[in-house]
């Protein structure tokens, strides 16, 4: 079974809340994966849609739990990464960008795992998963035509909330930095050392 089996709609199913919840200790780990990352995909396909759009981990994690009536109580951080290694994987396969991108923590960064997916994906583990993210983003929007796209393609960007907690680390680092003195004067003197006024 492929997540585009699971992806394509049954007509035949009654709607979701009539359908009865099963457990993942019924119906097995492998399945329960494979349909929610068919419901998943399902989710970021949605976002890839609209420009600049992203779904929250937890969203994403309570969705595709609905969408299935697959449930379970293990902690979202022990199975969710399995999930989105199964949407970026059928991407991959379909010769699309990565969709897991759109996926996002609270704080707008990239949920803990991408960068491993990433690298057992394409070989190569980015540095800086945040900044890969944004590229694979914007080539998600570009690629499924996403609906305010502006005429020139658009942007790769860091999320805003992201944006403006690394603008906050950098001042605060900035304001950490010892500043050298001059012991005579006690003026802040250049990268050099040199004092200008005593030296």
């Amino acid at each position: 079974m492929s997540i585009f089996d699971v992806a394509a709609p049954d007509h035949d199913l009654p709607d979701v809340e009539d359908r009865p919840w099963r457990e993942v200790s019924d119906v097995g780990v492998a399945t329960a994966r494979i349909e929610w990352a068919g419901a998943a995909r399902e989710m970021l396909l949605v976002a890839a849609k609209k420009y600049q759009a992203l779904v929250q981990l937890k969203d994403i994690a309570a969705g595709v739990q609905e969408l299935t009536r697959i449930r379970t109580k293990q902690p979202t951080r022990q199975w969710i990464g399995g999930v989105l290694a199964e949407v970026s994987a059928e991407s991959l396969r379909r010769g699309e960008p990565m969709l897991s991108a759109l996926c996002v923590n609270p704080d707008e960064s990239v949920f803990d795992g991408y960068a491993a997916i990433v690298g057992a994906a394409t070989g190569t583990t980015p540095p800086d998963p945040d900044a890969h993210a944004s590229h694979a983003r914007l080539a998600n929007y570009q690629h499924f035509e996403a609906a305010g796209l502006p005429a020139g393609g658009g942007s790769a960007m860091i999320p805003p909330k992201l944006a403006a907690a690394r603008a906050r680390a950098r001042k605060a680092a900035i304001a950490e930095r010892p500043i050298n003195k001059c012991p005579q004067c006690n003026l802040q003197t250049p990268a050099n050392g040199i004092c200008d006024t005593c030296d």
